[in-house]
């Protein structure tokens, strides 16, 4: 796929957070109607999303495969983590508030709700289950280093990681996809679960948005330009080269090579500043970087995506 054809499979997932946004700031759906449908989006719609892509996966048999997708994605997030903290500095952002929280933002790219339908655009549905399994490692590496990093130091315990639905989806999935060998599911359950994972994304990405727009009056006007500068020079140049320059030279499989071409091209993700403020982070520090990595990807994900690929050879 070149350019075009990528930047028109991701409009209308954009159009989607849109929709979001623009809800939330009409007041549509602010207060009880999101957070029933955040409820719905974790404890139902993502797990089934999993089950979806990983049970009847035959690749999703491979050990090794399997094994070295989550360590990948631990690294990708936390090399993300070091980088936007050490390099804030270089973008005045001197306070350990605001540092930790930009690094936080910066580090945290939006490993779902846009990269599963690209990735089923340009590689099929069968790479969607390994892309899922490499996010157990971003998921491991937001709750202990990231959210350690938030807090000020030492790392928070990741194994709360796994009392997440969507994660033990994940588990669960893999477990009956080695049970069953990978065989395919009962034409109704496969149809069941493939109707709600449809709804899944553009649910992910309304609710994302909506998120995003309920938090944008913490937008840091003195130094939000300064912020938003140093979140594009850090999200889309510094921080995927050096992840897919990595990736390059690691003897992994091509498939977990494919994922890396779509995760690093991603933009920050749109509810990180949730997580910042609940651990008592610098939102202003947040949010500028998500509105700018979210509306400049727009443009930049097509483009990296091509180059990713050609340096990687997927």
């Amino acid at each position: 796929m070149n350019y075009l054809n990528i930047l028109f499979a991701l409009l209308p997932y954009m159009g989607y957070a849109l929709l979001g946004v623009v809800s939330n700031r009409m007041g549509l759906t602010k207060g009880k109607p999101e957070k029933i449908l955040l409820f719905m989006l974790i404890n139902i719609m993502v797990p089934v999303l999993s089950f979806n892509f990983i049970v009847g996966n035959p690749e999703m048999t491979n050990l090794g495969k399997i094994a070295t997708a989550p360590v990948v994605g631990f690294f990708s997030i936390v090399i993300g983590f070091g980088i936007g903290f050490y390099a804030a500095r270089f973008f005045g952002i001197t306070k350990d508030a605001s540092r930790r929280s930009f690094a936080f933002t910066v580090g945290m790219y939006n490993y779902v709700f846009y990269a599963v339908p690209l990735t089923i655009a340009i590689y099929g549905e069968d790479i969607v289950g390994l892309l899922l399994v490499h996010n157990l490692g971003n998921e491991i590496a937001v709750w202990s280093v990231g959210v350690g990093m938030l807090a000020g130091g030492g790392f928070y315990n990741p194994l709360k990681v796994f009392q997440n639905p969507p994660i033990i989806a994940i588990f669960a999935s893999l477990i009956i996809n080695f049970i069953t060998g990978g065989a395919p599911m009962p034409p109704m359950l496969k149809s069941v679960s493939s109707l709600v994972t449809e709804i899944a994304v553009p649910a992910g990405l309304f609710i994302s948005g909506a998120t995003l727009a309920g938090n944008m009056g913490k937008f840091a006007k003195k130094d939000g330009l300064r912020i938003m500068t140093g979140s594009l020079v850090l999200r889309f140049l510094v921080i995927p080269i050096v992840v897919v320059l990595i990736v390059a030279v690691l003897p992994v499989s091509q498939e977990l090579k494919m994922v890396t071409a779509i995760q690093a091209s991603m933009p920050a993700g749109m509810s990180t500043v949730v997580i910042v403020k609940y651990f008592n982070g610098d939102a202003e520090s947040s949010v500028p970087v998500i509105l700018a990595t979210t509306v400049v990807s727009t443009f930049t994900m097509p483009l990296w995506i091509s180059v990713f690929r050609m340096i990687l050879g997927v």
